[in-house]
Formats: C-alpha cells, structure tokens, sequence
C-alpha cells in the first residue's frame, strides 16, 4: 500500500483587501484572514506530518499568492517565514524519511525568471527529500524531448510532473506540448504505480486534455487550481485550498486528501479532509429582497437586523471578525440602486470607524437585477 497525502493552493500571504477594516491581526505582520491562513496551514502540516505510514506529501502548487499575473509584488515575509516553518515540522516530524513533492502553480512565480520565491528561504541541500519542479523543468524537457518525471524504486512509485505551463498561449507552444505529452505516458506493467500531479483546469483549458481524462493511464491524478476539494472522475482529484479565499467559494468545501493505493491492484481510496471547518469566524453571504416602492428607512432596517449579529461589546477580534457579503435582489430602478450603494457605504464606514462595538472584517455588497435575467412578458409575433 502506498499512502499519499495531497494538498495544494495554500495562497501564503493572500489578503482579504475588499471592504476589509484596516486592522492587523500581529500589530505591522500580518492581516486577520492573512494570519488565519498562516495558522492554518502550519496545523495542517503538523497533523500532516502525524499521519502513521506516510509514504508522500505532494503540493499541486500556489504555495504563495504572490507574485502572479496582475501583481510583480514578492510575498510577504510573513509568508515565506510560514512556508519554512511549515516544511521544518514536516521533516522534523518525519525525520526527513518522506519526500515532499511540489509543483508551480500559477501563483508565487516570477514568470521568465530562473529564480523563484519558493527558493529564496530554502538552500539546495538543507531538505533532501525536498523535490521542487517550476516551469523552467517542463520547458527543458519538452526542449529535450524527456519526461519530466521522478521515480522511487523502494516504493515502486513514479510521479509525472505537469507545473503551470499555458501551453495554449501561442500556437507552437501548443503543437510543441502536444508532441511532447506522450513522453509522459508510463510503460505498461513494469510493477510501478503511476501517478499524475499538475495544476490546471479543464475549465479555463489549463490542463491538458490527455492529462483531465485517462488517455495517459495514470493510477491516479493528484489536482491543484481549483480551490473546492472535489473529484472530477474515479481517479481525479482536487484537494482545493485550505480556506475559501473569497465569496465565489464560501460554498465549497476545502481540506486536503489522504490517499492509498493498492501496489498490486491500484485500487484507490481517497480519504477526505475538511480543513475549512478550523475557520473560527463567519463567512456568509446574506441575502436582500429590495423594491422599488422601499422606504430608505425600511431597507436599512433590514441590513442592520441582519449586522446586529456581529455586534459585540468586546469589539474587533482578528480571530473571529466576520466576512460578510450583501446581495440585493429584486426589481432594481436607478434610485434604488443609488440607495442601496449610499446606505451601504455608510453602515461599512460607521462599522469600521467603530471597531470597539462590532466584529466585522470584510462588508462588501453586489446589486443583482431580476429584470436583467428575465425577459419581458411580450408575445412572440411583430409588434
């Protein structure tokens, strides 16, 4: 039995900006939601580390947010000082006897660069059984026409590598990937589990067609990208994010995967756990019913019963403060939605200038039309 532990889009040194209160969770550190992730992801590596007969930790990359395509910034100390501390439990845990495999995602890279933020606390030879592969590895080997591949023999076990690569960018890439794709596929029967481990997604045509299907005959396909822990067929997974990093995901779930395969049968069994249940504060979206005959007054009363949830006479705690997201739906007409943006911005400006009577991180807002979504009641015929 071979045990796999898989993880991936920890988002190191991600902040909740958005209508977020200007507050620290460590005085000029760290951010409330920031730290949250912080303290998460140290837990999760040393409970990680605790697993009885670890064979591998695989990271289906983004262990940082930063850098990425709309931002150069480098990520926060605060996040590389995390990320060091985090392998230094797994090994120390481990004794160093269990390889932690990780693949770039599309976060936490300097695009063109030879030199990554991953590299920048970690020295070549301080973690042996630390294997890092980066865009740069894929390009060789496609140049080179190899597999980019690594191999264990005592464990009768091989890894395929697909990090980031938006091979679809231009049209050589493509071709070129295309041909180079079968150098990824295992020989038959020679006694070794096989198994996939790439960030992309089907969805936004970052994962190869060949790698989201069974064409390459993997035993299984360990998935970074998308952040819900899901499983896209008997042998695909996505073990997601740590915590939903925004309102788009606070209906998923996210955690990491434990998983064993049988080395004689390659039977699977994927063991799911949920870490966005350790999240101490809420993380809701509240919905608004609004029309156009509402009194200002009427309407504000039913925004600020829904906020008299999170006031709290021991004030901010950075551990606990609230994400809230407002949707207002209904028949929405030019004054309304003015009225809605003014009172809104209003209530979060009082909130936020009164940290001491209410615990609330994040208050942002989304105005949703009804009538944009259905058409007019209007016969079919001319007019």
């Amino acid at each position: 039995m071979v045990r796999i532990v898989q993880m991936a889009d920890t988002h190191l040194g991600y902040r909740a900006r958005r209508g977020t209160i200007n507050k620290w969770a460590i005085e000029n550190y760290s951010r409330p939601f920031e730290q949250e992730i912080y303290d998460t992801f140290l837990k999760v590596m040393e409970d990680v580390s605790r697993i009885n007969n670890i064979d591998f930790l695989v990271h289906c990359g983004d262990i940082f947010h930063h850098p990425f395509l709309f931002s150069s910034y480098p990520p926060p100390e605060p996040a590389r000082r995390t990320f060091k501390e985090g392998i230094e439990i797994f090994f120390r845990n481990t004794n160093g006897q269990v390889p932690l495999i990780y693949i770039e995602g599309n976060h936490g890279i300097f695009r063109g660069y030879e030199y990554t933020p991953f590299e920048s606390h970690v020295k070549e030879d301080e973690f042996p059984n630390l294997y890092y592969f980066k865009e740069r590895n894929l390009i060789d080997a496609i140049k080179e026409r190899k597999s980019l591949k690594l191999e264990f023999p005592a464990k009768n076990t091989r890894f395929y590598l697909f990090p980031y690569f938006e091979f679809k960018g231009f049209e050589v890439y493509k071709n070129q990937y295309d041909d180079w794709i079968e150098n990824q596929r295992p020989p038959k029967n020679d006694g070794f589990i096989n198994i996939g481990l790439a960030h992309g997604s089907a969805g936004d045509n970052t994962l190869h067609n060949k790698v989201s299907s069974d064409d390459l005959s993997y035993d299984y396909v360990a998935l970074g990208h998308e952040h819900g822990l899901k499983g896209t067929s008997r042998n695909h997974f996505y073990s997601g994010s740590l915590l939903p990093m925004n309102f788009k995901e606070a209906y998923e779930k996210q955690g990491y995967l434990i998983v064993d395969i049988d080395e004689k049968t390659t039977k699977l069994n994927v063991e799911k756990v949920f870490t966005d249940d350790l999240s101490k504060r809420a993380f809701e979206i509240v919905t608004i019913d609004a029309n156009p005959d509402q009194s200002s007054i009427d309407l504000q009363n039913l925004i600020m019963k829904e906020l008299k949830k999170y006031f709290d006479e021991g004030g901010f705690n950075p551990k606990t403060a609230a994400r809230l997201k407002f949707n207002f739906s209904g028949e929405i007409t030019f004054e309304k939605n003015w009225q809605i943006n003014e009172i809104m911005s209003r209530i979060r400006r009082d909130c936020f200038s009164e940290p001491e009577k209410n615990n609330i991180l994040q208050l942002i807002w989304k105005i949703d039309d009804i009538s944009e979504k259905y058409e007019d009641d209007i016969s079919a015929g001319r007019i």
